[in-house]
């Protein structure tokens, strides 16, 4: 395993246990597109995934529960094939087949990084993301059994799931779970589950996919980053986002909760030298931050149905600052929802997209990452004359609002089609992992 600290103050052999007139021939991950190069350190996500972080809290009820404590979250997952076999019955009579795993694998975390990790590693990182010490296969286990009639090819991927992770000191602090602040945010990598890939090709051409009691994986290749390589905090340029042909103004849609601040025009306060909230504005249309990206050939005869699964944690938190500090430097609670906007939310890996329909031959690539809304807001303080007339317009900042995800199927023609396959939960407003911290 790898980790990181910043502080924030040709594929093994299968052999067949069935009858000689198996023919295995090893083939090597036809239609998809090689994993991609990566840094040994994984970078900042979109999103910190970790249980409750950011959500609020009773100081008595989180000392109750064990907080301040070490918490993991998944930040993306890759598949590190192990091996991948076809194995085609050549006989004219149905066949029960099992394979057996000759060679063994083991994927597993270095002494040293382990001994860096916190004490407690083991037991929260494994409840917390599935994290292990080690895993991977051992000889002699076997895949199957599988039936295959006349001419049927059954066709295995199997490996290790590889998961990027943070991991965060959990405490209750001013009324919501954040990380401590004398405390590092490690940022690392290891083994967690193994899985299989499995499916039978029928003596037509379709396929059949093949659930076993390993957790599978999805069919697509690895993810590639998108461009930009945005953090939860960056996003493309709003300048360049800035359209005065087809931007508008969104207003609050409901009254602002102001509180005891000022209005504009007021007589100032005696001594009020403060800055205050004084108004809130979203510029729509809303724009895409860009996530990932998935690829997938269907390169058999027959109809194939593509289930892409997010192998990367998406999402942001609002970008701005205020001079104000009585939400601690946030905008009050409730005036980023008044535009339909929050202070933060992910997407979080494993998520499953929209099916997608491939006729023989067509390749598709999905992408999907995080909607967002520019923002326009100031701030009011008192004036040379006498009144709350010095407003402060602070630079433009963006919030997440939704989700996104969009297919881009080309034909063995050329002829491209664009298919939406965002999750309908993951849309719009609310989600489940919004939070107003």
């Amino acid at each position: 395993m790898r980790m990181f600290r910043t502080n924030t103050g040709g594929a093994r052999r299968v052999v067949a246990t069935v009858a000689a007139a198996l023919l295995a021939v090893p083939v090597a991950g036809v239609g998809l597109a090689p994993i991609p190069a990566r840094a040994a350190i994984p970078g900042i996500p979109q999103g910190f995934p970790i249980d409750r972080m950011y959500q609020e809290c009773d100081p008595a009820q989180a000392h109750a529960e064990g907080y301040p404590d070490w918490r993991y979250g998944e930040t993306a997952r890759r598949y590190l094939s192990d091996g991948t076999v076809q194995f085609t019955n050549t006989t004219q009579q149905k066949v029960n087949y099992s394979a057996t795993i000759e060679s063994g694998t083991n994927h597993k975390i270095e002494a040293n990084s382990a001994a860096k990790l916190p004490s407690n590693w083991n037991t929260t990182a494994k409840s917390d993301i599935g994290l292990t010490l080690s895993n991977g296969w051992i000889e002699g286990e076997t895949i199957g059994p599988i039936e295959l009639g006349p001419g049927e090819s059954f066709r295995v991927e199997y490996g290790t799931v590889e998961k990027d992770f943070v991991s965060m000191m959990v405490e209750c602090r001013d009324g919501f779970f954040g990380n401590n602040a004398g405390a590092d945010v490690i940022r690392g990598t290891g083994p967690a589950e193994r899985y299989a890939w499995a499916y039978i090709i029928r003596a037509d051409g379709s396929v059949d996919d093949q659930a076993l009691e390993i957790p599978a994986r999805a069919p697509g290749a690895n993810s590639r980053v998108l461009d930009g390589g945005y953090t939860t905090m960056s996003g493309p340029s709003l300048e360049k986002i800035a359209d005065e042909k087809v931007d508008y103004s969104i207003a609050p849609r409901v009254e602002l909760d102001r509180q005891q601040w000022p209005e504009q025009g007021q007589a100032c306060r005696p001594q009020d030298r403060q800055w205050h909230p004084h108004s809130i504005e979203g510029v729509a249309p809303t724009f895409r931050k860009p996530g990932y990206s998935q690829d997938f050939l269907n390169w058999t005869d027959a109809d194939y149905t593509y289930r892409g699964v997010t192998d990367h944690v998406v999402g942001a938190k609002f970008n701005g600052n205020m001079t104000w500090m009585g939400n601690f430097g946030r905008l009050p609670q409730g005036w980023l929802e008044s535009i339909d906007a929050v202070h933060r939310a992910y997407m979080p890996v494993g998520t499953p997209l929209e099916p997608i329909a491939l006729k023989p031959g067509e390749r598709v690539r999905v992408e999907y990452g995080t909607t967002m809304l520019r923002v326009n807001y100031s701030e009011l303080r008192c004036g040379r004359d006498g009144t709350y007339s010095m407003i402060h317009r602070l630079p433009q900042a963006s919030a997440p609002t939704g989700f996104w995800a969009e297919a881009t199927i080309t034909a063995p023609d050329g002829t491209k089609r664009v298919v939406d396959v965002t999750p309908p939960d993951w849309r719009e407003l609310p989600v489940p992992t919004q939070a107003r911290y």
